[in-house]
C-alpha cells in the first residue's frame, strides 16, 4: 500500500466526506497526491480521469476523515486502570497525584505517548490534543510518527515533575511554539488546568498571550457538580459566569466536559462562540456528571469528542466514545433520534477539527485539506448487512476493522501492521513502566 505522495486513487465502496455534506457517496473515491485531497468523484469517473494514477482498492470499504480525539493526556496510558471504583476526587488525591509526583519523567511520557498513538492509529483517530507534563517529549513523538497532535502545554500554579510555577510553564510553552511554528501536523494550545486551580491573574495573563501569539486554550470546565457548587460557595457565581466577567469566554476557548450546565451558560456559550469537548465515558467512570450535548446541539454550538486519559477511560476509542454520547444524549428522551448519528460522527471528525481551530487543514473529505484519512473493512459479520452507515459506524464496534490509517498522505497504520512505530517494543516498555508503577 503506498503513501499518498504520487496521484493515488483511493476507490471506496463507501465514501463519507463529513463535509459539505454529511451523506454517504456509494462508488465513490478521492484522488490524493502529496499529501493532500484534490477531489472525489464516482469511482468510473475517477478512473476516467486520472488512468495514469496509482489505484488502491477499498471497494470493501468506509473511506472517511480521520477521527479526531479532541481532548486527552496521552502519557497516562500508563496509568490506566488503576485507582479503579474510586470517584475523581479519590482517584486523583490518593492514586493518580501520588504516583505521578514519583514516576512522571521525559521517560514516562516518551512510553506513554507511544503506547496511546499506537492505540489510536489501530482506531482510525489521526489527530490528538494532549494535555499533560513535559509537552516538548509528546510534540517531538508525535513529529517523528507523523502523527497530528495539538499540545496544549501546561499551565500550573503548584510545583509538580514538569516545572515550579505558572511563569515557567508559561515561558518554557511559548518557546515549544516558537520551535515548532512551522510544523505540518505539530499545533500549540495554551493548557491552564481549570478556572479553580490557575489564579485570575495568571489566567488573564495566559488568555492574553494566547490572543497575541494567535494559538488557542483549552481548559477543563464544569468538570464535575461538586466543582460547580463549590465556585457557587466561593464566588456567588459559576466558573462560567466567573470567566465571562473577566473576557476570558472567547471562541479560541475549548472548554473541557462542561457538565452542569444551566440553560442562561448554554445561552452564553453559544453567544461567546466557546468549543466544548465532550468526555462521556470519563465522565461516567469518575462520576463526574452529564454533558448536555442535546442541547448544546440546538444552541448552535460546536461539540467535539475527548476520551480523557486512558487512566479514566480506559481505552483511547473514540467511535466508542461516540456511541456512548449518542446513547446518553438520548437516554430518557422520547425520541431517540433527538442526536442522530450524524451528529454524533461529525462531533467525532469535523467538529473536533473546528474545536481545535484546525478545520481547514482536517476533519472532512474537501479538496486542498490533508489526506487524514481512514477505510473501515465492512466485509464482516459484525457490520453486516449495512444500511445506514452512519450508523453501523456509531453502534457497532466498528473501531476495530480500522483497515488504514493515514496522515498527511503518509500511511501509518495498514491491516494490523504499524508503519514506522515498533508495537512490539512499545508494549514491552508499558510492561516495564507496570512492573515499576506497582511497587
Amino acid at each position: 500500500m503506498p503513501n499518498l505522495t504520487v496521484k493515488t486513487l483511493l476507490l471506496a465502496r463507501h465514501l463519507l466526506p463529513i463535509s459539505p455534506s454529511n451523506t454517504v457517496l456509494d462508488d465513490h473515491g478521492v484522488v490524493v497526491e502529496n499529501g493532500r485531497i484534490l477531489a472525489i468523484d464516482s469511482n468510473h469517473s475517477l478512473l476516467k480521469k486520472h488512468p495514469e494514477a496509482v489505484q488502491v482498492d477499498l471497494r470493501h470499504h468506509i473511506v472517511m476523515p480521520g477521527l479526531i480525539n479532541a481532548h486527552g493526556h496521552l502519557a497516562m496510558s500508563l496509568l490506566r486502570g488503576l485507582g479503579e471504583g474510586h470517584l475523581i476526587d479519590t482517584w486523583l488525591r490518593e492514586v493518580i497525584w501520588p504516583l505521578e509526583t514519583r514516576f512522571v519523567s521525559p521517560d514516562f511520557v516518551a512510553a506513554g505517548t507511544r503506547l496511546a498513538i499506537a492505540e489510536m492509529l489501530s482506531r482510525g483517530v489521526t489527530t490528538a490534543s494532549d494535555m499533560y507534563y513535559f509537552p516538548e517529549v509528546t510534540a517531538a513523538i508525535a513529529a517523528e510518527l507523523g502523527f497530528r497532535a495539538q499540545i496544549a502545554f501546561p499551565v500550573i500554579e503548584q510545583r509538580n515533575p514538569y516545572s515550579n510555577t505558572a511563569d515557567e510553564c508559561i515561558h518554557r510553552g511559548v518557546e515549544l511554539n516558537d520551535a515548532y511554528r512551522t510544523a505540518k501536523t505539530i499545533h500549540l494550545a495554551f493548557g491552564p488546568h481549570a478556572a479553580y486551580t490557575v489564579p485570575k491573574d495568571t489566567l488573564i495573563r495566559v488568555f492574553t498571550l494566547a490572543a497575541e501569539i494567535g494559538i488557542p486554550i483549552q481548559m477543563h470546565i464544569h468538570e464535575t457538580r461538586q466543582e460547580v457548587r463549590n465556585a457557587h460557595e466561593k464566588l456567588g457565581s459559576s466558573w462560567i459566569e466567573y470567566l465571562d466577567r473577566y473576557g476570558m469566554l472567547v471562541p479560541e476557548l475549548q472548554a473541557v466536559h462542561m457538565t452542569s450546565l444551566t440553560p442562561e451558560e448554554i445561552q452564553r456559550v453559544a453567544e461567546r462562540d466557546v468549543k466544548v469537548i465532550h468526555c462521556p465515558y470519563s465522565n461516567l467512570k469518575l462520576n463526574s456528571g452529564r454533558c448536555p450535548i442535546s442541547d448544546l446541539y440546538s444552541a448552535g454550538i460546536t461539540v467535539a469528542l475527548g476520551t480523557d486519559g486512558a487512566a479514566s477511560n480506559n481505552a483511547l476509542d473514540l467511535l466508542g466514545e461516540a456511541r456512548l454520547a449518542a446513547l446518553l444524549a438520548n437516554d430518557g428522551t422520547e425520541n431517540p433520534s433527538r442526536v442522530t448519528s450524524e451528529q454524533i460522527l461529525e462531533s467525532a471528525t469535523l467538529g473536533g477539527a473546528r474545536a481545535l481551530g484546525l478545520e481547514a487543514e482536517t476533519g472532512s473529505i474537501e479538496s486542498g485539506k490533508a489526506a487524514d484519512l481512514i477505510a473501515i473493512d465492512v466485509d464482516n459479520p459484525g457490520l453486516q448487512p449495512l444500511f445506514d452507515a452512519h450508523a453501523q459506524l456509531i453502534h457497532t464496534a466498528a473501531a476495530n476493522q480500522v483497515s488504514h490509517t493515514w496522515v498527511e498522505g503518509k500511511l501509518l497504520y495498514e491491516n494490523g501492521s504499524h508503519i514506522g512505530l515498533d508495537v512490539n517494543e512499545v508494549v514491552a516498555t508499558a510492561r516495564t513502566w507496570r512492573d515499576r508503577l506497582s511497587t
